[in-house]
């Protein structure tokens, strides 16, 4: 069950790169958004609306659906000996939940521009930005032969910087803990499909590497994701993040919202729709 025992649970919205997420007017994050809400068995009338914003598409909105959970089943067997209580239950909202995972997609082109000075866009910046003397946790997803150095916002080594060039480490060697700033980032892009069907695996890799400066807040947990630059035939990356003052307010552990964040390289590029329009 996806409720927490104070009657919140969390909500994870993924949409396009470098779209702007907003929950009920409040924004709440770039290309991938968490958030914590109230469930159905706290607020049964409660409405929930997600607004995705992009620079030359048409806006969407949709509202958050709510689902019967897994645990409804098992409490069937509660019907016969207690139908006055389970009634209470369903009515009330007791065995549902919103749908944790939420897809939306832009893909109608249009002159939308949205406007980076707004309230909620300021204010997101802001809370975000209040963090950012906090290290943030960071995951090198799909990238070969990853390296990072931290930079200016042209690329240009940090001259009070002695760590120079580095690899990820960790159990993988896809992980880092890095300090707000600019980072400059190069490796391969790759992509590993598994069929467990068929018991086999197909990876491909990017025949050119490439190096993209990347802005990293500070706070909360992020995913360097690789992607492929189809104009130039290279490889790039985009950056995704859970800002600091979002992630501590949700239930899940931060090695989970780095799983739920690479997850989402999937979404951001994949390398199988590129090759079926080729």
């Amino acid at each position: 069950m996806s409720r927490n025992e104070d009657g919140s649970q969390s909500i994870f919205v993924k949409s396009t790169a470098d779209s702007h997420i907003y929950l009920d007017s409040e924004k709440i994050g770039e290309t991938f958004a968490a958030s914590k809400i109230d469930s159905p068995a706290k607020d049964p009338n409660k409405r929930y609306k997600i607004r995705i914003e992009k620079d030359g598409f048409e806006p969407k909105e949709i509202e958050v659906e709510k689902e019967i959970h897994s645990l409804f089943g098992w409490n069937l067997i509660f019907l016969v000996g207690a139908p006055i209580g389970f009634a209470v239950d369903y009515f009330n909202g007791s065995y549902l939940h919103y749908n944790r995972w939420i897809t939306v997609e832009l893909d109608k082109k249009s002159n939308f521009k949205r406007n980076p000075d707004s309230e909620t866009n300021l204010k997101f910046i802001t809370k975000r930005d209040a963090d950012k003397n906090l290290p943030v946790e960071v995951r090198f997803e799909k990238i070969s032969h990853a390296t990072y150095e931290k930079t200016d916002e042209n690329g240009n080594p940090v001259s009070n910087s002695t760590n120079g060039i580095l690899t990820p480490g960790g159990t993988y060697s896809n992980m880092a803990t890095l300090d707000h700033g600019y980072y400059k980032v190069t490796g391969f892009f790759l992509q590993k499909d598994i069929h467990f069907t068929y018991n086999s695996s197909v990876t491909r890799i990017a025949k050119k590497p490439g190096t993209k400066v990347l802005k990293i807040p500070g706070g909360g947990v992020g995913i360097v994701c690789g992607t492929f630059d189809p104009i130039n035939k290279i490889s790039s990356f985009q950056w995704i993040h859970i800002p600091e003052f979002i992630s501590r307010e949700l239930a899940e552990p931060k090695d989970s919202q780095l799983f739920y964040l690479s997850k989402h390289c999937d979404q951001i590029y994949d390398i199988n729709n590129y090759l079926k329009k080729s």
